[in-house]
This record gives structure tokens, C-alpha cells and sequence, in this order.
């Protein structure tokens, strides 16, 4: 039974830096987490020109909400001036709004993420470790199994090779 307390060990001893390495993320004197996010570029996770080419997808949607916008919403809140806007208006109007938000919507998109990046960082200890920590220990749990083998293989390896099996 002495044989097996050398396994057990190693296999202890793997289980537990697997779980450690999980834990030592979310570990506030360490910050390894949040300095990786807070090094993140923005940029690079998306450009300018993805955003660019991601508002055509939803410029079908936008057109439409625009024209609700202008023939039922304007009409409620500001009879007087819907009286004197006409079908032409309408679409000269989204054209113009379009071509803006055209212009707009990539560095609006940016300073969105950029925004929400900041906030993931500044909160990542109070707001998202209770969420984050116990997420990765489930999604981590495989590993932790098989570290906790390999560190059994490894204990069982060490008594052959020292031959106190």
C-alpha cells in the first residue's frame, strides 16, 4: 500500500497546479488576466474595414427602421413637420442618414468594444471572476483529470525507475 503513496503525490500535485493555474488568473496581486486584457488591441480583434463591410449586412435592417422612423414615429411626436415631409423626403432623408452612419458606425463600433474591454478589465475581479472562475473549472475539468493521470504515470514511473516497487 507504501507503493502507491508516491503516485498519489504526483498525481495530487498535478491535479492541484492545474487547478491552481485556473484560480491564479482571477488572483488580484497577480492581474494576469486583467493586464492580458487591458494589452489587447482592439484593433486587431476588429479593424476598421471589417466594421466598414459588416454595416451592409444591416443596412436592409436600418433602411427599414428608418422608414418607420420617418412615415409612423415622426408622424406621433411631431405632427406639424410630418404634414410637410413627403415619400421624396423620406428617402432623400435615409440616404443622407445612411451615407452618415455609413461614415460613423466603424469608429462607433470601436469605441463600443473599446468601452466594453475597459469595463471586462475594471470589473474582472467583482463583476466577472463569480462568473469567469467557475466557467473555466468546468471547461478546465478534462485537463485537470488528465493531469492528475500523467501525474499517477509519472508517480508509478518514478517507483520503477527507483525500483522501490
Amino acid at each position: 500500500m507504501d507503493y502507491l503513496i508516491i503516485p498519489l503525490m504526483t498525481a495530487s500535485l498535478a491535479w492541484f497546479i492545474a487547478w491552481l493555474f485556473i484560480k491564479a488568473l482571477f488572483m488580484p496581486w497577480s492581474q494576469g488576466l486583467e493586464k492580458q486584457i487591458t494589452a489587447l488591441k482592439i484593433e486587431s480583434i476588429l479593424p476598421k474595414e471589417m466594421i466598414g463591410s459588416q454595416i451592409e449586412t444591416v443596412l436592409p435592417f436600418i433602411d427599414a427602421q428608418l422608414d418607420h422612423f420617418f412615415k409612423a414615429k415622426l408622424s406621433e411626436k411631431m405632427p406639424i413637420i410630418s404634414m410637410f415631409i413627403g415619400d421624396k423626403t423620406v428617402a432623400q432623408l435615409k440616404t443622407v442618414f445612411i451615407d452618415e452612419l455609413k461614415l460613423l458606425f466603424p469608429d462607433l463600433a470601436q469605441k463600443f468594444v473599446q468601452n466594453a474591454k475597459d469595463d471586462f478589465a475594471n470589473n474582472l475581479q467583482h463583476k466577472w471572476k463569480p462568473i469567469l472562475a467557475p466557467a473555466l473549472l468546468r471547461a478546465t475539468r478534462k485537463y485537470r483529470i488528465l493531469a492528475f493521470i500523467i501525474g499517477l504515470c509519472w508517480g508509478f514511473l518514478i517507483l520503477t525507475i527507483t525500483k522501490q516497487f
